[in-house]
C-alpha cells in the first residue's frame, strides 16, 4: 500500500514524533495491527484494545498519557481521527487496482462488467460488476446485478443473490472546519468459503481493517453489515437484521428478523438474538437476548408480563 518512516508520517499529519523512527507499510485497527501498521487512538488515556495493541505507530492526542501495548512510536496530533483520514487521503488514495484475470473456466454473462479476478468454476450473472481489485473464488456464484468493489474478496463456493453490494464505502464522516466530509474506507471486505449473501444485502468496506465474514455463514436478504464488522463462522442473520460499525459477532450466533446491534460491541459465541431486538451492549456467549434494550429473554418476558398486568388495571 505504502512504505514510510515515522518521521515522514509525522510531517504529513503535522504532528510530533515520540519514539522510534520505524518504517510501516499499512493501516489497521488497534486490535488487528502489527508492528508494520499505523493505527490511532482518540482518548486521553489507554483502555481496552489500546492496552494490548501491537501497532508500530499510533496517532494520539497531544495530551495523551500512558502506554499503548507494545507500540514503539507515537505521533501526537490535535485530532487523531482527522489525522488518520488526512494521511489516507494524501498517501493511500486514490486506490489504484490493476485489472484482474478471468480464469478460462469461469462463466461470465455477456452483460457483466468484470475487471477484477475471477477463478475457474465461478459464475458471474447478468449485469454484475466486478471492479478492479476484486476477487471471486472458485465455484462462487454472483447472481444478477451484484456489485463487488475493489478490495473485496470472496472465497470458494459462495452465493451472492441479486442486487447485493459487497465493499461499498462505510457510513462515516469527519469535520474539516465547518464541513462534514465522508471518511474513506480503504480496507475492503474478506468473505470466507461457502458463505451465502441474500438479495439487496450490503456489506460495507472496512476503514483500516477489512470487514470480515467467516466460513459457512448465511446472511439473508436486506441485511446491512457495517464497516469494520467481524462475523465468525456458521452465523445466521435473518432479513432486515443489521450490524453497526465495528461489531464482533462470534461463531454460531443467530440473529432473527430485524434484530439490530448498535456497534462497538461483541455478541458472544452461540448467542441468539430475538426478532426486532436492539443490542446496545455485549451479549455473553450462549445467551438468548430479546427486546429493547436487549436483555436476557427470561427477564424480558417478566417485564412484558408486568406491563400487561399494569394495563389491565
Amino acid at each position: 500500500m505504502f512504505c514510510k518512516f515515522a518521521s515522514e508520517i509525522a510531517k504529513i499529519v503535522e504532528g510530533s514524533l515520540e519514539g522510534e523512527d520505524l518504517q510501516v507499510t499499512g493501516l489497521a485497527s488497534l486490535s488487528k495491527a502489527t508492528s508494520s501498521k499505523i493505527s490511532f487512538w482518540t482518548e486521553p488515556f489507554p483502555s481496552g484494545e489500546a492496552r494490548t495493541t501491537n501497532a508500530g505507530i499510533v496517532f494520539v492526542r497531544n495530551d495523551f498519557k500512558g502506554c499503548l501495548g507494545s507500540c514503539r512510536s507515537l505521533v501526537r496530533v490535535a485530532d487523531p481521527y482527522v489525522a488518520m483520514v488526512r494521511f489516507i487521503e494524501k498517501c493511500v488514495l486514490p486506490l489504484e487496482y490493476e485489472t484482474g484475470i478471468v480464469a478460462p473456466g469461469a462463466q461470465v454473462h455477456a452483460s457483466a462488467v468484470v475487471e477484477g479476478s475471477v477463478e475457474a468454476g465461478a459464475v458471474i450473472g447478468p449485469n454484475c460488476v466486478v471492479m478492479p481489485g476484486a476477487f471471486v473464488g472458485t465455484g462462487s456464484v454472483l447472481e444478477a446485478n451484484v456489485t463487488v468493489y475493489g478490495g473485496a474478496r470472496l472465497g470458494k463456493d459462495c452465493v451472492v443473490q441479486a442486487g447485493a453490494v459487497i465493499g461499498s464505502r462505510g457510513f462515516g464522516f469527519y469535520y474539516d472546519g465547518a464541513k462534514r466530509l465522508p471518511v474513506p474506507h480503504v480496507a475492503g471486505v474478506r468473505i470466507g468459503n461457502r458463505v451465502g449473501i441474500g438479495a439487496n444485502t450490503v456489506v460495507a468496506a472496512g476503514f483500516l481493517s477489512p470487514t470480515e465474514i467467516g466460513d459457512d455463514t448465511q446472511i439473508d436478504a436486506l441485511v446491512q453489515i457495517g464497516h469494520n464488522c467481524t462475523i465468525g463462522r456458521n452465523v445466521y442473520m435473518a432479513s432486515q437484521s443489521a450490524l453497526a460499525g465495528t461489531t464482533v459477532v462470534e461463531d454460531d450466533v443467530e440473529m432473527a428478523g430485524a434484530a439490530k446491534a448498535s456497534g462497538h460491541l461483541t455478541i458472544g459465541k452461540g448467542a441468539k438474538i430475538a426478532a426486532k431486538a436492539g443490542v446496545i451492549k455485549n451479549v455473553p456467549a450462549g445467551k438468548v437476548y430479546a427486546g429493547f434494550p436487549a436483555q436476557e429473554i427470561s427477564e424480558w418476558r417478566k417485564g412484558i408480563l408486568e406491563l400487561r398486568k399494569l394495563t389491565r388495571k
